[in-house]
């Protein structure tokens, strides 16, 4: 068994404790393979906690929780590379990991969430046919996990940017799209849509620094600066805990001082959030 650092098995050990982990089953133990991966996963490594989960695989190919997690590392692995055809060649194997979860156990929410984060990643990289059927995975998986649980903001912030990417295309596009391609997932987008599951996804999970930096990239992009800056700010107020996270701020604080806002501005009111947006309608 691979030997773990007293540096990984601390952080492991300090998430555990400050309960950085909405998702189901997000540390299983001490002891074992999933227990190790997420360790690994949660210290910055998802590449070690891919590795540790295939080797555990080629040996049991059916565990739900190691396909879940594989498909987890693989997208986190994805989002970090740079060139799009790395990115796939990560992203493909992690939808395809997300799916033999799902086909062993179709009700398990966190099979069924990681398909559709990777099917929306690798959305952003695909020709018009394959993104709008990567698109309806998203939509549908979304709306499966809040059939069951209306409070997962993971959810919520797979329709958002949902909402977001596809209103962020030109009128053109959405109406070629619509026309010649259209299911549940590019007729039911709006501006207020993206708005609403963005800002639900940050108010139910509320450490999370993906979801406060969404929502501030759909502010910026309706013109409300304000709004931007204090949800950036509010990204790097939180600890980093997921492998992206640090990516992330580090974006957050281009941005800032792209507005000529300073990264540690004081005195910005975090908890003072504008209401709430109104549910979509149906």
């Amino acid at each position: 068994m691979p030997r773990l650092s007293l540096a990984v098995l601390s952080t492991a050990l300090l998430a555990l404790a400050l309960g950085w982990a909405p998702v189901e089953g997000q540390f299983a133990g001490f002891g074992g393979p999933l227990a190790e991966a997420d360790m690994l996963y949660t210290a910055g490594e998802p590449r070690l906690a891919f590795e540790r989960l295939e080797t555990h695989l080629s040996t049991d190919s059916a565990d739900y929780g190691a396909l879940w997690r594989a498909a987890r590392s693989a997208v986190v692995l994805g989002i970090e590379e740079e060139d799009h055809r790395d990115q796939n060649a990560w992203l493909d194997p992690a939808i395809l990991y997300a799916e033999r979860a799902v086909s062993l156990r179709p009700g398990g929410v966190d099979g069924t969430y990681w398909r559709g984060v990777a099917a929306g990643r690798r959305a952003m990289n695909a020709g018009p046919g394959y993104a709008v059927e990567l698109a309806e995975v998203v939509y549908e998986d979304a709306h499966a996990i809040l059939t069951v649980d209306s409070l997962h903001g993971g959810a919520h912030n797979m329709l958002g940017k949902l909402n977001y990417e596809i209103m962020s295309l030109s009128r053109v596009k959405r109406l070629l799209a619509r026309t010649f391609m259209g299911n549940d997932a590019l007729n039911d987008t709006s501006w207020e849509n993206a708005e609403y599951y963005l800002h639900r996804a940050a108010e139910v999970w509320p450490d999370f620094v993906l979801f406060h930096f969404d929502l501030g990239q759909l502010y910026e992009k309706r013109d409300r600066r304000e709004l931007a800056i204090r949800e950036m700010l509010h990204a790097l107020s939180l600890p980093a805990v997921h492998p992206t996270d640090v990516g992330l701020q580090e974006q957050a604080r281009e941005l800032l001082r792209d507005w000529d806002v300073e990264p540690s501005t004081p005195g910005t009111d975090l908890s003072d959030h504008d209401p709430a947006p109104p549910p979509p309608e149906g």
